[in-house]
């Protein structure tokens, strides 16, 4: 599928419409604005409101940021009296705000710087001494202050003689006063500072310790007092949040309308818009221009030409929609290009599905993906891809015959089931280890562990051969598009050069090894001057590094095995987790099957993460590399019309 025709759509028109046109095509949503390089005509300037709308903005995000988020109110668009009205009420909020904060931060770190004073007081006042007359001493010098190193305090300095010291402990700290006679004060700072010392002045204690401890408490209590009427400012600031944020959307908005001149052309008098439009909507976007102008306005659509940077909009439905996620991943269509997306939806599940291929594992992650798509609702493109996928490995997991590594049961359950159920599973000899095991199978197509196919003499397992059949007739499909994209782009001749010389190659390469095996009654040499022919084709539209990836063509096509192999490795592990590690637990009986379950859901939770992990990785792969790399370039511009924005996170976090 092509993306949408777009075609160039050049407005002109007096300033004096500047308003009318903006809202006019803000409400449409169908213009993609090219922004104007400055040539002979200026650029233009925001509208008068922008720079007060964009301070306003700046003032709601810092009272938003202090507050955890909340779902914003619905508020109707903005008019020039209720601008300037939410104008007045963010500036009046604002300034109630910084007001309560500073105020709140303020008394916080008070009563924080109170409370450590009281800490320490409080130890001072076991210790039982005249505080200000022991600072006013001139015969006795001290050192107050906490200390690390508690054990060693008795060792340390209980063996100074000439040093008086008093300890104790409040809230886990360990104060000391440690007294002595003025002139061993060097000495007493010597000792001391062998406990891991850290001083407290005591120079701002001016009375006794009971009167500083009391002040310091009614000190407290004030500041308490009035940081709670600072929190009441702050919830009634808190309950005008969701007004708020739904304001700050709307002046988002409004700020984006403002700012548009920024992408036109101007003159004295007028303006210029240069943009795109889809083809179909052409009249629409006429019809309302002149209507919101008073047909003050000159409209000219042109089609777009080779030189363009035409933006993509993409054309997919419901089912495909979901599938640009992985389109987007890689890159967007140019405007000419084919749109993958379908294929995506096409043979990205089936990759998914043919490489997991497990009943139990499709289902579990089927609900799984189904709950992600209902509780996070941004991840839900990813989960109906997954949810796809996961019913597609559903339906290998029939072809296979396997439901969580299990590929039949005990014929005594399958006697069982016939019995009470009517579903009657035919029966199997197992040899395993020399020893003859009769077994009841589930049904399918094929068994992708044991099945092989006879390849130029070899028995190869058959999984791996459909896989390298699906690369080619995947990677050849890619050639086709390919072509049909140069052809639209460059003509019939170099499409022909550049990527139908491929598929001759191919048919040349094919006669010749089929001519040597007997398969075909021509000669080899027929064969191989037919891909000689391609390859001088291609060298003509590819030039030398179109022929040095020659070889990796059929290496290309192998790696498409991978899709059998990544499924075996799940098969395998699944076996051993059944088999080898709980099946033996589960024999024993008892207590034993407990812990057998537990390993089995140990082991298929490993196994299910790998089988979503790897499936998708290789996939994605063998159509980013294989098969996108024969036929799409990318780059393209994504449609971004002028409109409303879908809800934004303007906030910023907490």
């Amino acid at each position: 599928m092509r993306p949408e025709q777009m075609v160039k759509c050049q407005i002109m028109a007096p300033k004096t419409v500047y308003s009318q046109t903006i809202d006019t095509l803000y409400k449409l949503g169908l213009y993609h604005i090219t922004p104007h390089v400055k040539d002979d005509l200026d650029i233009g300037s925001p509208l008068a409101d922008a720079e007060d709308l964009s301070a306003m903005l700046v003032k709601i995000g810092s009272v938003l940021s202090a507050f955890d988020p909340v779902e914003p109110k619905k508020l109707p668009v903005l008019t020039n009296k209720s601008l300037t009205a939410a104008q007045k009420g963010v500036r009046k909020l604002y300034d109630d705000f910084i007001g309560a904060k500073l105020a709140m931060e303020t008394h916080e770190k008070d009563v924080a710087d109170a409370k450590e004073r009281k800490q320490w007081l409080s130890a001072l006042k076991t210790f039982g001494l005249d505080i200000p007359t022991l600072i006013k001493s001139e015969k006795l010098t001290y050192m107050f202050g906490t200390v690390s190193k508690v054990k060693d305090i008795q060792q340390i300095i209980g063996s100074a003689n000439d040093i008086s010291f008093q300890t104790t402990t409040n809230n886990s700290t360990t104060y000391i006063l440690a007294v002595t006679s003025t002139e061993h004060k060097a000495f007493l700072h010597e000792t001391v500072s062998k406990l891991g010392f850290n001083e407290i002045a005591l120079d701002s204690v001016t009375k006794a310790v009971k009167d500083e401890l009391a002040s310091l408490s009614s000190r407290i209590t004030k500041a308490n007092d009035s940081m709670q009427k600072h929190h009441k400012k702050w919830n009634i600031i808190q309950k005008e949040l969701p007004t708020l944020v739904g304001l700050q959307e709307v002046v988002h908005e409004e700020v984006r309308k403002q700012e548009l001149p920024l992408n036109f052309a101007v003159t004295e008098s007028t303006f210029v818009a240069n943009g795109w439009v889809p083809a179909k909507k052409t009249e629409i976007i006429k019809n309302a221009l002149v209507d919101a102008t008073g047909n003050k306005i000159h409209i000219e659509y042109t089609k777009a030409d080779k030189k363009d940077f035409v933006p993509v909009k993409l054309k997919n439905n419901v089912l495909t929609k979901p599938f640009e996620f992985l389109l987007n991943l890689y890159s967007i269509p140019s405007y000419k290009e084919f749109d993958p997306t379908t294929l995506l939806f096409l043979t990205f599940p089936f990759f998914f599905g043919f490489m997991l291929g497990d009943f139990g594992y499709g289902l579990v992650l089927f609900l799984a993906f189904w709950y992600m798509k209902k509780k996070f609702p941004s991840t839900k493109d990813a989960a109906k891809i997954l949810m796809f996928a996961a019913l597609i490995s559903m339906i290998f997991g029939g072809v296979y015959g396997e439901v969580f590594g299990f590929e039949h049961v005990s014929v005594e359950t399958g006697k069982a089931w016939c019995a009470n159920y009517g579903v009657c599973l035919p029966e199997h000899t197992l040899i395993s280890h020399g020893v003859e095991t009769t077994v009841a199978d589930f049904p399918r197509l094929f068994n992708r562990v044991h099945s092989h196919m006879n390849v130029f003499g070899f028995e190869v397992l058959t999984v791996l051969v459909v896989g390298a059949i699906i690369g080619f007739i995947h990677i050849n499909f890619g050639l086709f598009l390919g072509f049909l994209n140069e052809l639209r782009s460059h003509g019939f001749k170099h499409a022909f050069e550049a990527k139908l010389s491929w598929i001759i190659i191919e048919i040349g390469v094919i006669m010749a090894v089929l001519s040597m095996i007997g398969m075909l009654v021509v000669s080899q040499w027929v064969g191989w001057i037919i891909a000689l022919i391609g390859v001088v084709i291609l060298g003509k539209g590819e030039g030398i590094q179109g022929i040095v990836e020659i070889p990796a063509l059929a290496s290309q096509m192998l790696s498409y095995m991978r899709l059998g192999a990544v499924g075996l490795a799940s098969v395998g592990l699944a076996v051993v987790v059944n088999e080898n590690l709980a099946l033996p637990f589960i024999d024993r009986g008892g207590i034993f099957v407990a812990v057998g379950l537990l390993i089995m859901f140990i082991g298929h939770f490993i196994n299910i993460l790998l089988g979503v992990i790897g499936p998708f990785l290789h996939g994605i792969r063998l159509h980013y590399v294989e098969f996108f790399s024969k036929f799409f370039t990318g780059g393209g511009v994504p449609y971004e019309p002028f409109e409303k924005k879908q809800k934004t996170n303007l906030r910023g976090a907490k």
